[in-house]
């Protein structure tokens, strides 16, 4: 069993607090929006989203389902080629984020609050996938040390962000 000090890391307190602004934001904006139905759902759908990230660092989804799928690659004899369908995976993920970003700045071009929201939900979302796919040299990347925290630390922070001052400008 593990002591609350040993669980509450400066790593997972940093990226719960960042999600848990993030959807406590959601929700002042939604207080603020309820009369555009469109902006009202954004805030309703952006704060479940992060407020599913904060249970995701609190309970360590993303590394369960990491696990599993390791698991299940082991069983397969399939652990051992990993790194191309990592790597396609990764390129994919990329792909459909770009062709995500481009399509709400088409979408929402008179916007520009829902833009910047949607943009960090969709930075949220690939970062999360990238932890999910786990390639060697991404996870060197995102778990470097920069002083009690990791650069995945600020790539959240980032992400919840640019989603709070999005939805609070686009709730205005």
């Amino acid at each position: 069993m593990r002591t609350i000090a040993e669980w509450l890391t400066p790593v997972r307190a940093s990226g719960m607090a960042a999600y848990l602004v993030a959807a406590a934001l959601c929700g002042v904006a939604w207080v603020r929006a309820r009369r555009d139905k469109q902006i009202a759902l954004l805030t309703v759908i952006l704060g479940i989203l992060n407020m599913a990230l904060f249970f995701d660092i609190v309970f360590d989804w993303r590394w369960k389902l990491h696990d599993l799928l390791e698991g299940r690659a082991m069983a397969n004899h399939w652990y051992n080629q990993r790194h191309w369908p990592q790597a396609g995976s990764l390129t994919v993920l990329g792909v459909l984020l770009l062709v995500g970003m481009g399509a709400a700045g088409r979408r929402f071009s008179s916007k520009p609050g829902v833009v910047l929201a949607i943009w960090g939900a969709l930075l949220s979302i690939g970062a999360w996938s990238t932890e999910v796919i786990s390639l060697h040299a991404m996870d060197a990347v995102l778990y470097h040390r920069i002083g009690p925290l990791m650069t995945v630390n600020f790539v959240w922070m980032l992400a919840c962000t640019m989603t709070s001052i999005g939805i609070l400008k686009a709730s205005s």
